[in-house]
């Protein structure tokens, strides 16, 4: 099973949504529920362990893209 969680806002009693690629020539299980809660707040460190982190270099640049393992 493959499971693919999406916020969308309702335009006109009506959402439009694109899945994956994977989803393909699947049958699927459309369950549409209201979101009443707030959306989170900010995450913030912990304060023991805020500004503690130092930056030295290019950490963007230090391995390839293509070992950071993301989906495509």
């Amino acid at each position: 099973m493959q499971v693919e969680r999406l916020f969308e806002q309702v335009k006109d009693r009506r959402v439009l949504i694109e899945l994956p690629d994977a989803f393909n020539d699947r049958r699927v299980e459309i369950i549409v529920l209201t979101v009443d809660e707030p959306t989170p707040a900010h995450r913030r460190p912990h304060p023991d362990i805020a500004g503690q982190v130092k930056i030295h270099g290019d950490i963007l640049n230090s391995v390839p893209e293509t070992d950071w393992d993301l989906p495509r």
